[in-house]
């Protein structure tokens, strides 16, 4: 029993980096320091987000809804040549779909932050703390193809993936924008939209450039104190933006797939936090208790998958399940209660269509 535990614990703390899609993108995005907004079309074609494409470009439309994903720690993927796309191999269970044509098929615009050269980290901490400050253990150094490390900028990673977003979204003419960050890259959506709605109020960008929704796809946050966060931790962090977005009536979604998030050697579960959003826990028992890497990249695929079907069933309330399909209205309706969603059926199969929930009180 404590071998198995030992290697169930293990096995969770090597998972946080998930696998992504080699031949993509050209060398050089990997030997020089590449990172900003891309906006993809299908098959994996993609265009570097900018000014030049903010009035409309092959891959955005201005007045579409738009979503934009934001990727976790990336511990190898840089010399392995690897980026996040939406359209994975099934290296790490995921299916066979092209979830950017989901999206576009759909009606919208999808977009992909990069902080991979930042992100490759082989402490996941590490990672972490670029996202907050420049002083962290390894400040804002980066990684190149060849595994060797250079100087970052004078920035931290939220401030430098906030000025391009700026960049390709000055011209945007819709109204709905959401952020949806996996693992770390929850905090960096967080530390965005908080940053957008403080520019908005103080008149420095328009309203409708900040996102009216925030996905946490089995979001992490490290335990312990931080001495970059004069001795906070990133969870308290985190809680403390989330009142700022539910003040400014943004929809926060959460949702949980893995061991990551809720085990105490790994990280912060940050039941508060969920609490205070709408919160949904997801089975993957289509993955056994070893395969926590499976469970924790799961939490992007069921999501991206989410948006061809209807709200899932919620068996005892009357109100709509949670998804990506679910509005914002329905997921503030979440918000504003003191209860969870679990899943109760359709968790041994990979395919959301089937999945039905039932309601749990607060964590």
């Amino acid at each position: 029993m404590i071998k198995q535990i030992i290697t169930l614990i293990f096995g969770t703390c090597v998972c946080f980096s998930v696998f992504a899609r080699t031949g993509v993108f050209p060398q050089s995005s990997f030997d020089e320091l590449s990172y900003g907004l891309y906006w993809f079309g299908a098959d994996n074609q993609y265009e570097e987000a900018s000014s030049s494409t903010q009035d409309g470009s092959t891959y955005y439309d201005p007045e579409k809804p738009t979503l934009i994903l934001i990727h976790g720690w990336q511990n190898g993927s840089i010399t392995d040549q690897d980026r996040q796309t939406f359209y994975e191999d099934d290296s790490n269970g995921w299916p066979d779909k092209d979830f950017a044509n989901s999206w576009i098929s759909a009606g919208y615009n999808v977009g992909l932050l990069y902080w991979d050269q930042f992100a490759d980290e082989s402490e996941v901490k590490d990672a972490e703390a670029k996202i907050w400050s420049t002083e962290g253990n390894q400040a804002m150094r980066w990684i190149d193809s060849e595994g060797t490390y250079h100087s970052g900028p004078d920035q931290n990673v939220t401030e430098l993936l906030l000025a391009k977003y700026e960049a390709a979204m000055a011209g945007y003419q819709g109204s709905d924008i959401r952020l949806a960050g996996h693992s770390l890259g929850n905090q960096l959506a967080l530390r965005l939209a908080d940053q957008l709605v403080q520019l908005a109020d103080a008149g420095d960008i328009n309203s409708n450039e900040v996102p009216g929704r925030v996905s946490l796809l089995d979001p992490f946050y490290s335990n312990y104190a931080k001495s970059y966060l004069d001795g906070e931790w990133v969870g308290e962090k985190a809680r403390e933006i989330v009142k700022r977005l539910k003040a400014a009536d943004i929809a926060i979604d959460s949702y949980r797939t893995s061991l990551v998030t809720s085990t105490l050697f790994v990280g912060d579960e940050n039941t508060e936090l969920q609490n205070s959003v709408a919160f949904e826990e997801e089975k993957t028992s289509y993955f056994d208790q070893t395969q926590q890497s499976q469970k924790h990249s799961a939490a992007i695929w069921l999501y991206l998958w989410s948006i061809e079907y209807a709200t899932p069933t919620v068996s005892d309330n009357t109100l709509a399940g949670l998804s990506a399909t679910t509005t914002n209205v329905e997921v503030k309706q979440w918000m504003d209660t003191t209860d969870h969603l679990v899943q109760s059926s359709g968790g041994d199969t990979k395919d959301p269509q089937d999945n039905v929930f039932e309601t749990e009180g607060a964590l």
